[in-house]
This record gives structure tokens, C-alpha cells and sequence, in this order.
């Protein structure tokens, strides 16, 4: 039966191909989705990794750049039982850097050079250098040790215009990508001319956008209030003791959210399962395209065979027989077209994954392979069911009538 089937999807070959073409595109695209998220999936969960302390936010803010707090709240997280340090940070969106804003702007005519997106926007943060000096998991001053050149911030520092910037602003913010910003240049913010003493590389799109700088220079530059607070990176005596410690943290100062790494990592994990399901949405719409194609090609070839189909009946075959006939051949288009889109899927992942940068890495799994060759199978079957029922039900004498005109 399976032969037969192959043979006269051979013998039809363009009207095969096109099958296969139709079907294979939403696979490819169901494959590529999936891909996409565990890529998003797998980049946060490397950043995350990287960052072991507890993120203090003022109430209800998304982000530190949104945040809002005074020092008062420093002092009180440090009084708590179970606090091993607490170190208190400005965040906010950075202003003009090299002449260069988020903003476009229209001078005499020429659109001045702007960041592509909102994701290339440099973020300040300024950090209070003597509690930062003594956490033990400090991001960035790891990564630069690890992967970076320079030295971070130190006591120097404090009141004066030095900044350390990851390798990949060192690029993006030259007037040569070519020949990127090194430890000794300069890097004019706003109206100030600031010294690159450090340059460091976490891998992460979501951390190599930050210029780091002394908490009193970021306020002044960003013209914030010297009791301002944005966020506030804490350590516990043990780690183990973070969730107890954000529990402490939320009842001794009600105004603020303390986030321990487990709990955004499981935020996000919730976002991205409701972004699998609207991609669910997306990949069911393609694949009902994919099943009135294959519909469509088995109809075609389920008409031009009554002939066939009658002469077989004649011979013995039974309408059980016809319909696995016809079932078994969409099933075969249904497993071509998934091992297409698989291959596809496969190879574009490969051409892409060298053009992106930040962490984020697109890869085909077994498991995904095995679920778009799963999906394309039962495409190609859902797909032939009618076109197998309507040839197995013909009256042997009918078919052969028909076919015959």
C-alpha cells in the first residue's frame, strides 16, 4: 500500500511539489517561532543567572529606570536582620551621547543620526562606590575582570566625570565602528566630557547597554534630587535567605517591591508561556492554510483517478482499502513537507545565528523537529480525510462512469 501510494505521488509531481511548498512554509514558520522564544527563553535566563542579589524598586515599577525612592529606604534595608550589604543606584534612559539622541531630529533639512531603536538607547546608571565595593556577586565589575579591560569604579572615582561602558557601546557609540571607543578616550554625555576608565562584556543584550558612573555625578547629570534613589541591589548573609529577606524588606518598607531573581525569572517565564499561546493562535492560522492545501491537491487527484479507483473496487479492493490509499498518500505529503520545513528551519537558523549579537541564539531542537514533523503529519492526514471519503464511498460502476467523461 505504502509503494503505491509513493508511485502516484510521483507521478504528479509538480502538483506534488506545490503540496509540499504550501504545507512546509507554516512548519518552517511554526519551527522559527518556537525557536524565537526559547532563544528570548534562554537569553533571560543567562542574565539572570549572572545576577544574585535581591532588586529593591519603588512600588508598582517595571524597571529601575522607571523607579523612584529616597535614601531614607537605604538606611532601613540596611538595619534589617539577614541584609549583608545594601547599595543603592540611579538608573535612568541616558541623554544626548556624541551629539547622538533618541530622538531624531530635523536640522536644515538632514535627519541627524538617532538611535535604531529603543533597545540601543543607552541606559546611566550611577552607583554608590563605597557599598558597591563590597558586594561579593557585583554584575559588572565580574565581567569586566572576566572578558573586559581597565579597571571598574573605585573610591577615586567618586565626584569625578569617569565612566566604564561595555565593549559593545565602545562600538555603537564611535564615530568608526571600525575603531571602537578604548579605556583612556573620552565620551562627551550631554554637555560633560567623561573618561572611559573601564569597559567590560556580560554577553547580554538586556546588561551591555548601561554606562556605569559615581551616583553623584549621575544625579547631577541627569538632574535628580541628592536624596534620589532608583533602585537598590541587596546581599543576604546567606543565599538561601533571599526570600526571607524580600519578605523583611516588602513588610519593614511597604512602598517598595524587593525581587529576587527566582521570582522575575518565573515572571517571565508566565509572559512568555502567554506568548506561546498567541503564537499558538498564529501557527493553528498557518497550518489551516497548509491543510486546505493539501485538501485541495488530494481532490484534484482523487478526480482525475475514479477510473482507478472503480477498476480497483472491481478487483477485489475493498472501500477501507481506498481510503487508506488516499490517507496514506497525504500522510506521505504531510511527512515531506514537514522534513522540508525542518530543513529549512535548520539551515535559516544557521545563516541567522551569526548576525545577532546579545545573547540571544536561535537553534532547532530534536524535540521542535519532532513536533513540526508531528503537526505536518496530521496536517496531511486531516487533509485528505474528505478527498479519501469521498473516493472510497463512490459505487465501483459510478466511479469508472465518471471518470470516464
Amino acid at each position: 500500500m505504502g509503494v503505491f501510494a509513493w508511485r502516484n505521488l510521483l507521478t504528479r509531481p509538480l502538483r506534488t511539489i506545490l503540496a509540499l511548498i504550501g504545507l512546509s512554509i507554516p512548519i518552517l514558520g511554526v519551527l522559527g517561532l518556537f525557536s524565537l522564544s526559547d532563544g528570548l527563553r534562554n537569553m533571560v535566563g543567562d542574565t539572570l543567572s549572572q545576577i544574585e542579589g535581591v532588586i529593591v524598586l519603588s512600588q508598582n515599577s517595571p524597571s529601575p529606570i522607571t523607579s523612584s525612592m529616597t535614601t531614607e529606604v537605604v538606611d532601613k534595608i540596611r538595619a534589617i536582620p539577614g541584609v549583608r550589604s545594601a547599595a543603592p543606584e540611579v538608573w535612568r534612559l541616558a541623554p544626548d551621547i556624541e551629539g547622538r539622541g533618541m530622538t531624531s531630529r530635523l536640522i536644515g533639512g538632514v535627519m541627524t543620526k538617532s538611535w535604531d531603536s529603543l533597545l540601543d538607547q543607552p541606559v546611566i546608571s550611577g552607583q554608590d562606590i563605597p557599598s558597591h565595593s563590597g558586594l561579593r556577586s557585583a554584575v559588572y565589575p565580574r565581567a569586566l575582570k572576566a572578558r573586559g579591560e581597565g579597571r571598574f569604579l573605585d573610591h577615586g572615582d567618586i565626584g569625578e566625570p569617569r565612566v566604564v561602558i561595555s565593549r559593545k557601546l565602545a562600538k555603537q557609540l564611535a564615530a568608526d565602528p571600525k575603531e571602537p571607543k578604548r579605556v583612556g578616550d573620552t565620551l562627551r554625555i550631554s554637555d560633560g566630557e567623561f573618561e572611559i576608565i573601564g569597559i567590560y562584556d556580560t554577553g547580554s543584550m538586556l546588561l551591555d547597554g548601561v554606562i556605569l558612573m559615581d551616583i553623584h555625578v549621575a544625579r547631577k547629570l541627569l538632574k535628580m534630587a541628592p536624596e534620589t534613589v532608583s533602585s537598590i541591589y541587596v546581599e543576604a548573609d546567606t543565599p538561601p535567605g533571599y526570600e526571607a529577606v524580600c519578605d523583611a524588606i516588602e513588610q519593614a518598607e511597604p512602598g517598595v517591591s524587593a525581587r529576587g531573581m527566582n521570582e522575575v525569572q518565573a515572571n517571565f517565564g508566565m509572559l512568555m508561556g502567554e506568548v506561546d499561546k498567541i503564537l499558538m493562535l498564529v501557527v493553528s492560522l498557518a497550518l489551516a492554510v497548509g491543510v486546505v492545501g493539501i485538501v485541495n491537491t488530494m481532490l484534484m487527484s482523487t478526480t482525475e483517478r475514479f477510473v482507478e479507483f472503480g477498476v480497483l473496487r472491481t478487483n477485489g479492493w475493498s472501500q477501507w482499502d481506498v481510503l487508506r490509499l488516499v490517507t496514506t498518500e497525504s500522510a506521505f505529503l504531510g511527512l515531506l513537507a514537514g522534513a522540508a520545513g525542518c530543513l529549512l528551519a535548520w539551515l535559516g537558523t544557521a545563516a541567522v545565528n551569526p548576525f545577532l549579537g546579545g545573547g540571544i541564539r536561535l537553534g532547532v531542537t530534536p524535540g521542535s523537529m519532532a513536533l513540526g514533523l508531528a503537526l505536518s503529519l496530521a496536517t496531511g492526514m486531516l487533509g485528505g480525510l474528505y478527498p479519501a471519503w469521498k473516493a472510497a464511498r463512490m459505487l465501483p460502476m459510478e466511479a469508472i462512469r465518471l471518470g470516464s467523461h
